[in-house]
């Protein structure tokens, strides 16, 4: 097994031609774009969870805990969990 990206390869090897140089460019030009994506899913995961603390500091502020379960088990009701099922 090769130990870097074969991407990385192509610039070492012994009179590559030119469409070999294009795709391994290509290559790395997607894995970065996979990368920059990777950090962008991970930056809007963090803001969901905070989004989500701050809604469930506010909801805590103006309901007790047992109207907030209710709502919970009526949720789980309209979603068809199977925990629930009529």
């Amino acid at each position: 097994m090769l130990s870097n990206p074969v991407e990385a390869l192509a610039d070492y090897l012994h009179e590559v031609g030119q469409p070999i140089l294009d795709l391994a460019a290509k290559t790395r030009r997607k894995a970065e774009a996979l990368r920059q994506a990777e950090a962008e899913v991970a930056r809007c995961r963090r803001e969901l969870k905070q989004s989500r603390r701050l809604l469930m500091a506010c909801v805590k502020r103006n309901y007790v805990i047992s109207e907030i379960e209710t709502a919970d088990v009526m949720c789980n009701r309209n979603n068809g969990s199977p925990y629930w099922a009529p």
